[in-house]
């Protein structure tokens, strides 16, 4: 029930975001709030998602490379490396998203 309290209040929280950005000018424009509020729901989706299947694919990864070390121990020294590649590569692809999320949420459309 703590989780989802939490889930609520964040959720809250990052739509209310919008709320504070309206505030730079003197009338608000629905158009922005509501670019702004979609803006942070698609970053708080897109990190999510991407940090949970980054962590999925790491932890299938490291079962993979500690199954393949416990049956073959002569071939750790190769599992590793090609472990720890696919970990830099798996991160990559998070850092990437955070980057397309923050475009996206930084780029302000409303700007003339």
């Amino acid at each position: 029930m703590k989780k989802f309290l939490l889930a609520v209040l964040l959720v809250s929280l990052i739509l209310s975001a919008s709320v504070v950005f309206a505030a730079e000018g003197g009338a608000s424009d629905p158009a922005k709030l509501s670019y702004y509020g979609f803006a942070s729901l698609g970053a708080l989706v897109g990190i999510g998602l991407a940090a949970h299947g980054g962590g999925i694919g790491m932890g299938l990864g490291l079962k993979g490379i500690m199954e393949g070390s416990a049956r073959n121990p002569g071939v750790a020294g190769k599992l590793l490396t090609t472990f720890i590649i696919g970990l830099a590569l798996i991160e990559t692809l998070v850092i990437y998203t955070l980057v397309i999320v923050l475009i996206t949420y930084y780029a302000n459309p409303f700007v003339k």
